[in-house]
């Protein structure tokens, strides 16, 4: 494919897209021959580059093996070391971990609103796509993108960027959409870079097979297996990347949606005293539902789980013992029972590595002081995509909330709260919304998207934070990551309907579009390479850029760059308004640990009641590593 039409294919979707040895090996980098491809030799194992740019001098390292095969008794377990093994590995295998789609997507956009529209999206979401099949569980693999120069002078230490990719915790891939499309290649921001960065991207268990938890699986497991399985790829970077001319001590993570709401729970691993691995971090969208009834709902998502995969009552043993035709059956079935909107499973407060909703952790002073600083963004509409149109009603409205928030909570008057908060359309006081649609969108927002943004911009003072809000057309949650990872270097192989797309759409918006893309992308390498997204930042460009600044927090939130339709601004920005983050701080997250006796003995709790002892009446303390060799 030309570069103009992959220039222009980016327009398009931006525009319509809402043999185990004896011992260890010899570690370093080496060529077979004058001609080969490098060699880059672990402890464990050889993995030659799979891939060299001559034009962007850029070395491709694929499906390299960062642990274990998570199988049999290792499910469920911290991730284990490789085992040792003399093949010399091409790259060539490397599978996704197991995947799921998200309940109730808002496919059709505005017109999920209608009856007959919620009952087409229905449809729709009920389609197989083959983004969300297939998988394997041994899928923990990395693939790191190295400068030719850094092979050859390892010495130059660059530092890394570290991708972790989204998906609602239920789908993706380090390598989502190639060789079609540039997600997630790092190509882009490396030339931006010239390319004095490495990137590495990874895998990491999804669904049940990485979220599962519950009290079960704090006796028997460990809950929040795909954290660390992203732990164990940080880890490797610590420990391998010399070995490409990479700096251990300037690692910046960087994720998007259920990748950026990951690095949050990062910070806060044992209440902030758990090194996170990196220094510095890019946040896109970070994205989580609330979770904290670690003995009521959430250990009833564990038993049915079990039930499903046949093992009712029988505990994590029988799990790990179930075949994997079953256990993928099992993890598909029990996301399509929950109500639209909500997700199954997620990052869960343990009592250990998790001690309790990062919110909390945030607002008590309980994360990782060593993070230098962030940069964090949110799309101009971040949750219409989650929304059901099928609730119309107030009523519905508050069967939603049920389904969301049940057991204790609502006999407590959360619920109630909430909807009070998010007032009715139908009562006594007009209300601020125009359509149930609408409140909705406004409760998912605030509650599970922007407030992590303010949260952690609080928790760190705005001197270490950078803040931005995507507005490009359509502005939906993921639309940002097409100029992150626009790459006019990369080898497609779409179809020639996409090339005569491209080339009808090129001469009117192409140049704006990459523009916006290069120099969002220079921000982001500025960022990873010197800490300062200004320092290299586009200044000569079309669109040119501004000058970013730290933001001041009050009830809004004023100093955050806008990436709009024509180029950049600095706006005041009220998608995360201090009345609603405070609310959902206090009088939801505060409140329902404190009532269900989840906060930890010592740390605190944001909206305290009558004591310690019984705010902590229920937490045990964390799990106890369930088994395996760990990372």
């Amino acid at each position: 494919m030309s570069s103009m039409s992959a220039v222009v294919l980016f327009v398009f979707l931006q525009l319509f897209s809402s043999l185990v040895s004896c011992g260890p090996l010899p570690v370093g980098v080496s060529y077979q021959k004058q001609s080969s491809l490098p060699v880059l030799t672990l402890p464990y194992g050889s993995y030659r580059a799979a891939t060299y740019r001559a034009a962007s001098d850029i070395y491709i390292f694929r499906n390299v093996r960062f642990a274990a095969p998570p199988v049999g008794n290792l499910r469920w377990a911290k991730p284990a070391p490789p085992q040792l093994n003399s093949t010399l590995h091409d790259g060539s295998y490397g599978p996704k971990c197991v995947q799921s789609a998200v309940s109730g997507l808002n496919l059709v956009g505005p017109g999920n609103t209608s009856p007959v529209g919620a009952a087409i999206n229905q449809f729709l979401g009920g389609i197989p796509v083959p983004l969300f099949q297939g998988g394997d569980e041994d899928c923990l693999f990395l693939d790191v993108y190295v400068p030719g120069k850094a092979l050859k002078n390892p010495g130059l230490k660059l530092p890394v960027a570290v991708w972790i990719y989204g998906g609602a915790y239920l789908f993706g891939s380090k390598d989502t959409l190639q060789p079609e499309l540039p997600f997630y290649d790092g190509s882009g921001l490396m030339s931006k870079a010239n390319n004095d960065m490495i990137f590495v991207a990874m895998n990491y268990r999804l669904g049940t097979y990485g979220f599962l938890a519950g009290t079960t699986m704090e006796r028997e497991g460990t809950p929040n297996a795909g954290l660390w399985d992203q732990r164990a790829a940080l880890q490797w970077v610590q420990d391998y990347i010399h070995l490409v001319g990479g700096d251990r001590t300037r690692v910046t993570a960087l994720g998007e949606s259920a990748g950026a709401g990951s690095i949050i729970h990062h910070l806060v691993g044992e209440g902030g005293k758990l090194n996170p691995l990196f220094s510095k971090a890019i946040l896109q969208s970070p994205a989580y539902q609330p979770i904290w009834d670690r003995g009521g709902s959430v250990q009833k998502i564990f038993d049915s789980f079990a039930s499903l995969a046949g093992c009712k009552g029988k505990g994590l043993a029988c799990l790990r013992a179930v075949d994997a035709a079953t256990l993928a059956k099992a993890n598909k079935q029990i996301h399509a029972l929950q109500i639209s909107g909500s997700m199954a499973v997620g990052p869960t407060p343990d009592g250990k590595f998790i001690r309790q909703m990062p919110v909390l952790e945030l607002s008590t002073g309980n994360f990782w002081k060593g993070i230098q600083s962030v940069i964090l963004s949110h799309t101009a509409d971040e949750a219409s995509l989650f929304v059901n149109g099928a609730i119309q009603t107030d009523t519905q409205f508050s069967g939603f909330l049920d389904g969301v928030f049940p057991n204790y909570t609502r006999s407590a008057g959360v619920n109630a709260k909430i909807e009070a908060f998010y007032p009715p359309l139908g009562g006594s006081k007009k209300s601020k919304y125009a359509s149930q649609s609408a409140r909705v969108t406004a409760f998912l927002r605030d509650g599970c998207f922007t407030c992590h943004i303010r949260y952690l911009t609080e928790a760190l003072t705005p001197s270490k934070v950078y803040l931005m809000q995507y507005s490009t057309f359509p502005g939906s949650h993921g639309s940002d990551l097409l100029p992150t990872f626009y790459s006019p270097g990369f080898a497609s192989d779409t179809s020639s309907l996409l090339d005569d797309i491209a080339t009808f759409f090129a001469p009117v918006l192409a140049p704006l579009a990459v523009g916006i893309a290069g120099a969002m992308q220079a921000y982001f390498a500025s960022f990873i390479v010197t800490g300062d997204p200004n320092t290299n930042r586009a200044v000569v460009n079309f669109p040119p850029s501004v000058r970013w600044e730290h933001p001041s927090v009050a009830d809004e939130v004023k100093g955050v760059v806008n990436v709009g339709d024509w180029g950049f601004s600095t706006v005041n920005d009220g998608q995360m308004g201090k009345g609603a983050c405070d609310f959902w701080k206090g009088e939801v997250s505060g409140r329902v640990t404190a009532l269900g006796g989840y906060a930890p003995p010592s740390g605190g709790v944001v909206g305290r009641g009558e004591g310690d002892e019984e705010e902590s009446r229920n937490y045990v303390g964390g799990n106890n590593g369930g088994g395996g060799g760990g990372i």
